[in-house]
């Protein structure tokens, strides 16, 4: 199983592909994240984050299962924005290939990698490295994030204890 998890947002969206090894662990085969210009319009920045996943998966042609966090409401204006880099996502995994993109919970990534639901992000970044085979430096809050969301589906999923 190899997986592309992602932290979605329109303004630093974070991207990772991951696969378990033969020692239980999870490998980290690309981290990214893409700061787009809060100047440009949507449209602009939406095109910025399908080329970026396009590439993402053209690189990785073999990813089985596609998974991201998702989405709350909380503010109307972020709410709609976070809804079209959903909808991005949904058009890139189509175009792609794929059926569906699979959904976490923040609450649900949370407890998976430190126990509880409630978790800072910084809890989830030093937590989220006890699964992974080598020692990452993490670029964003948003590049741990698509790591824990990948982790905690490879959970669910039982490839990963």
């Amino acid at each position: 199983m190899k997986i592309l998890a992602m932290d979605l947002s329109l303004s630093c969206p974070a991207f990772a592909v991951l696969t378990v090894n033969d020692i239980g662990t999870v490998d980290v085969e690309h981290l990214s994240h893409l700061k787009t210009n809060t100047k440009k319009s949507h449209g602009y920045r939406l095109f910025q984050i399908y080329k970026h996943m396009k590439n993402i998966l053209k690189e990785h042609d073999d990813i089985t299962d596609l998974v991201r966090e998702r989405g709350f409401s909380r503010f109307p204006s972020v709410t709609q924005a976070l809804f079209k880099v959903v909808g991005i996502s949904d058009l890139c995994a189509i175009t792609s290939g794929f059926s569906t993109v699979n959904e976490v919970t923040p609450t649900t990534v949370k407890k998976a990698i430190t126990g509880k639901g409630k978790a800072t992000k910084d809890e989830v970044a030093i937590n989220v490295s006890t699964f992974i085979s080598t020692n990452i430096k993490f670029n964003t809050d948003d590049e741990s994030d698509a790591v824990a969301v990948g982790v905690t589906y490879l959970k669910q999923k039982k490839a990963l204890a």
